[in-house]
């Protein structure tokens, strides 16, 4: 085992959720009644939203309802939306069109609802809030990437907390040459509030550089490490299927401890319970340095 160096950053996850749908079932998710408890969206508020913008919000509003109280505001919290190929089919079906039928036939929504920033102004649009709020990734990196971004966001004065929402295609998406899809994969998001809140039961932390061998933290489980992990989905170690997973079982401390995330430039963010007494920051009077 290694000593733990001080983390760069010590935060804190106050609530999470994931939320997974095959294509086939996206089109009345747009419509569903919101999760008992959270707030509501404005009428048809989804109606032209990217699929991966529709199962993000849905993921937060899932997150909202079982955020522990006193339940914030969210008002000055920032959101990020980091995504891995979204609006895939509304782009392809834009260009098989464009040849033939010219500008006309572009939709007005294609710009704001399948850029890089469509997710995350979704959400704080959507929800009223007012911290600031990017897009992230757009490719295979989103988790690391969607996380950097988020732990800086933190750092600033006027912003309480930040909405990381991280969502992808759970399967290669196929489409023709037309873009309509010719599979049904679904579309997967996790939304978890990240906060300085010293009494959650999740603790987040971001380290500089990674370890060679093993896990820095004596709580964790071997089987848990970044390194030695098999991943409970399938999917590869560091996707979004296997960091959802970890937060999910590190949440209560029963199943799993802590977990390392690596990201591919050297970064490593660890996730950790805090109900069982695995303590992350060794230093939580040190004031938070930014990450970025």
């Amino acid at each position: 085992m290694n000593t733990p160096e001080s983390p760069v950053a010590s935060l804190a996850v106050a609530s999470h959720a994931t939320v997974e749908a095959p294509l086939s079932q996206l089109a009345a998710l747009r419509d569903q009644p919101m999760p008992e408890s959270a707030p509501a969206l404005p009428g048809r508020f989804l109606r032209h939203c990217d699929e991966q913008t529709v199962v993000g919000v849905r993921a937060v509003l899932e997150a909202i309802a079982r955020y522990p109280g006193p339940r914030p505001s969210f008002e000055r919290f920032g959101v990020v939306g980091s995504t891995c190929g979204a609006g895939r089919i509304s782009a392809a079906q834009t260009l098989a069109k464009l040849p033939t039928g010219g500008g006309v036939v572009v939709s007005p929504h294609v710009v704001p609802q399948c850029s890089l920033h469509a997710l995350a102004s979704a959400v704080s649009v959507g929800l009223g809030m007012k911290g600031p709020n990017i897009g992230t990734s757009g490719g295979p990196h989103a988790v690391s990437e969607g996380l950097i971004a988020a732990i800086s966001l933190i750092g600033r004065q006027d912003c309480e907390g930040v909405w990381l929402v991280v969502t992808e295609w759970a399967g290669e998406l196929l489409l023709d040459a037309t873009g309509l899809p010719t599979n049904d994969p679904s579309c997967r998001g996790l939304a978890i509030a990240i906060t300085r809140e010293a009494d959650a039961g999740l603790g987040l932390t971001l380290h500089s550089g990674s370890h060679e061998s093993g896990c820095h933290e004596s709580g964790c489980h071997e089987s848990g490490c970044h390194e030695t992990a098999g991943d409970w989905s399938g999917d590869p170690v560091g996707s979004l299927a296997a960091f959802a997973a970890a937060v999910e079982m590190c949440r209560s401390g029963e199943v799993l401890e802590s977990w390392s995330h690596r990201c591919p430039w050297g970064m490593e963010v660890r996730i950790a319970s805090r109900r069982r007494g695995v303590v992350l920051d060794r230093d939580r009077s040190s004031p938070l340095r930014e990450a970025a």
